[in-house]
């Protein structure tokens, strides 16, 4: 086959149905084979060959699992192959990347999704994948030696892995990810769960593993006296400061003893059944050399050797640890049954390999002479000869489980250390020549607390036990990992609407957090000042430690441009679909809008909420997986809210009454009269009534999340328009002798809503316009409004954000800011406004500086601004902070 890179789009945030960072990506196809089964089956085989000695973390200690790193199983054609073999290479760098899935594979065109851990890692990845399926196919006769892909897929491997994550985090990763846990790779460690529900994994140690236990727990020496003071059985032991000082120590326990560096771990350094002064000088130079003057001497204590994990102050599972050895088969000589051991797949020269292979060296020698021995010697059959002096798996050992053969006593003592030295994941060494009799029988000693155990003895012990999987459970027992997430889509409102559910959720007493195109908070702390609506705000917000629920503002670019921040939201709002940003960023038309808008939509697993008055937001709204789908309609005779609520279905409506509109919730015949609208400071009384629209859709959120009617009032009651409530959404600023009125109006829906206002308004002075958004993205915006606005309004300032009108199809040249302040002129005085009422600035800042300098007494000042651009230029005018009050 031959395999053509079409294009590769990447995201930061979730596309295509996927949970992670995705890569979308194309690619054509020519030289399949009729008998691809044929072809298939050589595949598997050379997939089962690639990595023996690292099978894929997470999925099996053996096999080809392409099918499991699919997102849906299918038939195992090329397609799969490319994104299962482009998966598994990932991995093997030692990323934590999940699942992947075929989009469409038509006419010699794939279109895949597949997670990525970082670009650069990812185009390696698909590059090697692609070599190696041709490779396989043999499509083109002299095409890649296989010995040379090895080689090239080694280098990338052996430099790739170098900055991944341990194995065992690996393993946290996969648990999590089987559990539907969100799981994310972190500063070299994964967090699972969302703010106040998040764990920290880095191995084996978690975000609440002690500072203070693990320091104990490294400190050998130390860590054996606070034992034995707990009556934990240890080897009596000191710390020697020379070799003199270590030969007292030996003659007092009494031989043999042990020596080890006393702050390392994984068997480094450690010398046991030490029988003469010259074996201990060999030892103690050893010990010194890797730990400077901290070398422990500590009395033999025989017996096997057990690693004991325990979590929560309970063992969880045991493993008899057996040293890297060979058994006889009367026929074999020792060298020989080493290569026979070392050909296991599983065994590999990294110390991260799930095996060590082992080598014929100094200290294999010496064993075999003390058992008189040496490498050409023909072991009985059935005889084990161990080439190690310790049983660490790190050194070539294996393990077997013994957890059901433990006795009670036993269990006790390792329990009693791992809580005396405070950890919450603790590898106890235990020696005891029988697990299955008590120590106080037969004998046996803790030699040894890990503060961060490694797994391999227990994976090894029963591969089919997810050990990692169980302490995941036993870290979220009883409680969830993920807070609640809104997520709020749509044209117009969707800030308001997020701070009003935001509102709510702080009244019902819990913390909650907001990223909106006007800044993020949490509770009533803001943030940042940024546009963070989508994936950069959402991910703060599910950082955070201290959140219990969230609410994602989700506008177009962030969706298009990044993606979703997170694989599901509880509850989901498309508010309205309305003629704004058409024509950029490819989005065709107010349908094509409507479709890229219901993927929010798509990912809300409790509710969804629809506008029952907007066709297109109908249309699109029915392919959620939600429960429950709540109607809102200002009317309550709308057909579509009318015939649902018919049917059983929850609405949301206001409902006219003598004294002003009530906000009704209804659902199977019954009805809860929340609140009059007037109650709610940002419906300024109903002059604001599209603010009324807004509360409608806060509160059918925070419905369809079960929080009570009384926070829905209060929140709602305590929401109002002034800079720190809702930035720049119908701020009315006193300015002394004039009003301000500061708002993000920038389409023509929210004009329209915003001259209706001002028609309404007494106003003894005039009514001036500062326009800095409107007609930006769009020329027609400024064809449709200039006569309302000229109906509206006596003075204009015009200015323009650059940015967006240098981006803008529209207005294309050599000026296109000037080009845009030109035909809004112009569009101005064709509506019948006199040329000596229109000033012109490019400053934004410095417009906003002008028409404040020209408002006069009386005067009603509008400003279509970006709020954090007008607000500190107002500020500085008044002399106040605004934010602050």
């Amino acid at each position: 086959m031959k395999f053509e890179i079409r294009s590769v789009r990447f995201f930061p945030g979730c596309q295509a149905g996927l949970d992670e960072r995705t890569a979308l990506v194309q690619i054509a196809v020519s030289g399949i084979p009729e008998d691809w089964r044929a072809l298939e089956a050589r595949f598997r085989a050379e997939a089962d060959s690639l990595r023996p000695s690292e099978p894929l973390w997470g999925v099996g200690d053996a096999g080809w699992p392409g099918a499991f790193l699919m997102r849906r199983r299918g038939a195992g054609d090329p397609a799969e192959w490319v994104v299962a073999l482009t998966i598994a290479f990932q991995r093997w760098a030692r990323r934590a990347v999940w699942q992947g899935r075929v989009l469409d594979n038509r006419d010699g065109l794939m279109r895949l999704a597949m997670p990525h851990a970082g670009e650069a890692l990812f185009r390696d990845a698909l590059d090697l994948a692609l070599r190696h399926l041709a490779a396989w196919s043999d499509a083109e006769p002299g095409g890649e030696d296989s010995s040379d892909l090895a080689r090239i897929r080694d280098a990338w491997l052996e430099r790739a892995q170098a900055a991944g994550l341990p194995p065992n985090t690996l393993r946290f990763y996969a648990a999590a990810k089987r559990r539907g846990i969100p799981a994310v790779e972190e500063c070299g460690a994964i967090r699972l769960g969302w703010g106040r529900q998040a764990e920290l994994f880095d191995s084996s140690f978690t975000g609440r593993t002690p500072q203070v236990a693990t320091r104990l727990a490294r400190n050998k020496h130390l860590a054996g006296q606070l034992l034995a003071a707990a009556g934990v059985p240890v080897p009596r032991g000191s710390l020697a400061a020379n070799l003199d000082a270590a030969r007292r120590l030996a003659e007092q326990f009494g031989w043999p003893v042990v020596v080890k560096p006393a702050n390392l771990d994984q068997g480094l350094g450690v010398v046991p059944g030490i029988r003469d002064t010259e074996a201990l000088a060999r030892a103690f130079q050893a010990a010194d050399a890797l730990s400077p003057g901290a070398v422990l001497v500590e009395r033999h204590v025989s017996g096997a050797d057990h690693r004991m994990l325990v979590v929560g102050g309970r063992l969880l599972m045991a493993s008899r640890r057996i040293p890297g050895g060979v058994t006889g088969d009367g026929r074999c000589r020792i060298a020989e049954l080493v290569e026979r051991v070392n050909a296991d797949p599983l065994r590999g020269s990294s110390k991260r390999s799930l095996l060590i292979r082992i080598a014929i060296d100094d200290e294999a020698r010496a064993c075999l002479a003390e058992q008189g021995l040496d490498q050409d010697s023909v072991p009985e059959a059935g005889r084990f000869v161990p080439l190690r002096r310790t049983a660490n798996i790190s050194t070539g050992g294996t393990a077997l489980d013994v957890t059901a053969r433990v006795h009670p006593d036993n269990r006790l003592v390792v329990e009693r250390a791992a809580r005396r030295l405070g950890l919450d994941i603790a590898g106890v060494d235990f020696l005891c020549p029988d697990i299955g009799r008590s120590w106080r029988e037969v004998g046996g000693a803790v030699c040894e607390v890990n503060a961060q155990p490694g797994f391999r003895p227990h994976w090894l012990g029963d591969p089919g036990r997810d050990i990692n999987g169980e302490i995941v459970d036993w870290v979220y027992r009883g409680r969830t990992p993920r807070i609640p997430v809104a997520a709020v889509t749509g044209t117009n409102g969707k800030t308001t609407t997020a701070r009003m559910l935001q509102r709510i959720w702080l009244a019902a007493g819990r913390q909650t957090g907001v990223c909106t195109t006007s800044g993020s908070w949490i509770g009533d702390d803001l943030i940042s000042s940024r546009n963070q609506a989508g994936l950069s705000g959402a991910r703060m917000l599910l950082e955070d430690p201290t959140m219990e629920a969230a609410v994602i503002e989700m506008p177009r670019q962030a969706l298009i441009e990044q993606g979703h921040p997170c694989d599901r939201y509880d509850v989901a709002v498309l508010l309205n679909v309305q003629d704004d940003h058409i024509g950029v960023d490819g989005i065709r038309d107010m349908a094509h809008m409507a479709r890229l808008k219901a993927g929010v939509l798509e990912r809300a697993t409790r509710a969804v909420v629809l506008n029952a008055e907007d066709p297109l937001v109908m249309q699109v709204g029915g392919n959620s997986p939600a429960s429950r789908r709540i109607l809102v309609a200002a009317r309550e005779d709308a057909p579509a809210l009318a015939e649902h609520l018919k049917r059983g279905g929850a609405g949301v409506f206001l409902r006219r009454a003598g004294n002003g509109p009530w906000i009704v919730l209804a659902e199977r015949g019954a009805e809860t009269a929340l609140m009059p609208a007037a109650d709610i400071p940002a419906t300024m009384c109903g002059q604001l009534p599209f603010n009324e629209i807004n509360a409608l859709f806060a509160v059918a959120l925070a419905w369809g999340l079960d929080l009570p009617p009384a926070a829905m009032r209060a929140g709602l009651s305590a929401f109002v328009n002034s800079p720190r409530g809702n930035i720049g959404r119908y701020n009315f600023i006193e300015a002394g002798a004039f009003r301000i009125l500061l708002d993000f109006g920038h389409n023509p829906d929210g004009v329209r809503a915003l001259c209706a206002l001002v028609a309404g308004l007494p106003v003894a002075g005039r009514r001036c316009l500062l326009n800095l958004k409107l007609g930006n993205r769009h020329r027609a915006h400024l064809d449709a409004m200039a006569p309302l606005l000229a109906e509206n309004f006596g003075h204009f300032m015009l200015g323009c954000d650059p940015a967006y009108v240098h981006k803008a199809p529209d207005w294309q040249g050599e000026d296109p800011p000037g080009l845009m302040l030109d035909h809004a002129r112009r569009c101005l005085l064709a509506a019948g406004v006199a040329p000596e009422a229109i000033a012109l600035e490019g400053d934004p800042a410095l417009a906003v500086r002008r028409a404040l300098d020209g408002a006069k007494p009386g005067d009603l000042l509008v400003l279509l601004a970006d709020p954090w651009l007008a607000l500190p230029v107002i500020e500085q005018f008044l002399g106040r902070r605004l934010l602050e009050a």
